[in-house]
């Protein structure tokens, strides 16, 4: 998909001027295709035919089961880190998200004022594969990327403009349609999400849904009473399991909110002490043709959220 192809299918995703937001419906119908035009990194990973692992919502990574992270940057082009691979608990899950949830839904929400764009910085780093074509006898190469600054600002307002920069590289990305106004039911959010999974993406239905209730998180500032229903929807899904040890990418300390898939573990990381949403981070949990267990596939840290009044301002 190039820009132009991006472009398009935001526009049709913007609310013509006094429409109302776009239903999560009607989002999650088309999130898959965004997501891997705008989460794309700059340059993206060579990957041999049959290693479907980087999925654009990797971009964040493909999460952890739990953790004691290399918190100091490693080399470009260095081997990915090799964590601990720490077990997970499920009753424990349920129980943490059903706290952050009722936190959330006593929080005050924010006045925006004439503040226009949702701004956010993070630091990431994910892996590249090459090699491994069949036929070649070359085995798979994993390298980590640099780990590298990637800023998003996302407008407020049907119609506004987008921009994401990352590795210092800017993209403008033409009109981004806003978040979906959520369902406060998470019965009612988790059938949407549900509904909206497509077939043949590498993962369950139960993965998906767990996908898609992290990209609602990440980059976002929903309403106290939308952010509880994640919270909720997210205890509902089979296998989701706490992690009593996860570090981000920055090297902060949390508990993680987990789900593995296959041999992979994609995690969401909180400060242990407030419960803010602090990143993301994947590994592989077990062995596999294209590297051990622990192997870090992906890492971020989101570590400025803001709104701000203008596209391309900082706070």
């Amino acid at each position: 998909m190039n820009d132009v192809d991006v472009r398009a299918d935001l526009a049709v995703l913007v609310p013509k001027p006094g429409e109302p937001r776009m239903p999560v419906e009607r989002m999650l119908e088309r999130r898959a295709g965004l997501l891997e035009a705008i989460e794309r990194p700059a340059w993206s990973p060579v990957r041999r035919k049959r290693l479907l692992i980087l999925g654009p919502a990797f971009l964040v990574l493909v999460v952890a089961l739990g953790v004691a992270v290399v918190a100091r940057p490693w080399d470009r082009g260095a081997p990915p880190p090799i964590i601990q691979v720490l077990p997970g608990d499920h009753e424990g899950a349920v129980a943490y998200l059903n706290e952050l949830a009722a936190s959330a839904g006593t929080a005050t929400g924010s006045d925006d004022g004439g503040s226009r764009y949702l701004y956010v910085k993070s630091r990431i780093a994910f892996v590249a594969f090459s090699g491994g074509e069949e036929g070649t006898g070359e085995p798979v190469r994993a390298v980590m990327a640099e780990l590298h600054d990637r800023e998003i600002w996302k407008p407020l307002f049907a119609g506004g403009q987008g921009r994401l920069t990352e590795a210092d590289r800017p993209s403008d990305l033409g009109p981004v349609p806003m978040d979906p106004d959520l369902p406060e039911d998470p019965d009612v959010l988790l059938r949407q999400i549900y509904a909206g999974v497509q077939p043949g993406q590498g993962n369950s239905r139960d993965g998906q849904a767990f996908t898609v209730v992290g990209d609602l998180l990440r980059e976002s500032m929903p309403a106290p009473a939308e952010a509880a229903a994640l919270y909720r929807a997210a205890a509902r899904i089979p296998g989701v399991e706490l992690v009593r040890d996860a570090v981000d990418a920055v090297g902060r300390s949390g508990v993680a909110v987990a789900r593995t898939e296959d041999a992979r573990r994609r995690e969401w990381i909180f400060d242990r002490a407030t419960g803010d949403y602090l990143g993301e981070r994947s590994y592989l949990v077990k062995d596999t043709d294209y590297g051990n267990a622990g192997m870090l596939l992906g890492t971020a840290a989101e570590i400025d959220h803001a709104v701000v009044g203008k596209l391309g301002e900082r706070p």
